[in-house]
């Protein structure tokens, strides 16, 4: 028994189908708005650019194809893992990990264009910016960050539930429920 697979069911692949496009459309926004918003900040800052700015200019504006075909291509190896675990040639949880990691690297990214945003914010006053201004001007991409990272978490443990589930057979507390078929 250790060397089997599970049987990749059509229900499987089709969750699998839609994280992986669900983490290309996560990586998409996390470039696009970081690339957007690196631009036009650094375009109204002129020449003087703290390193982080420049950096990640680099990376969302310099570098905006790359990162278009890294995220491209990083799509089409989680649809090929895919069509490899449809074949029961490896296991799905290749291509749940791969798109996993695609949210994942997508909400750092984010993380890197807000932070290189607010470096080119000027240093505030003493009494110009509260807390709360301050608050609020990094709330977007850190809980956008976060916001995936609870996605991606919610959705694995949901799979994992569903292949207890599939495994073992519903268990006594879940025979009390009417929602469980067999």
């Amino acid at each position: 028994m250790l060397g089997r697979l599970r049987r990749t069911t059509r229900f499987d692949v089709a969750l699998a189908l839609s994280f992986a496009g669900f983490a290309y459309l996560a990586w998409a926004a996390a470039t696009g708005v970081g690339r957007w918003m690196l631009a036009t900040v650094s375009a109204a800052q002129g020449q003087n650019l703290p390193s982080a700015v420049i950096a990640g200019r680099a990376i969302f504006v310099d570098a905006a194809l790359g990162m278009n075909l890294a995220g491209l291509v990083w799509l089409c190896v989680s649809l090929a893992l895919v069509v490899r675990a449809s074949r029961q040639r490896c296991s799905i949880t290749w291509a749940w990990m791969s798109t996993a990691c695609q949210i994942l690297v997508a909400a750092g990214a984010a993380i890197l264009a807000g932070v290189a945003c607010r470096a080119m914010i000027p240093a505030p006053q003493a009494a110009a910016q509260s807390a709360w201004d301050l608050a609020n001007a990094l709330s977007l991409p850190v809980l956008l960050a976060v916001a995936v990272l609870v996605w991606v978490t919610f959705l694995v443990w949901l799979l994992v539930e569903r292949a207890r589930m599939d495994r073992y057979g519903p268990t006594l507390r879940d025979g009390l429920r009417t929602n469980v078929y067999r």
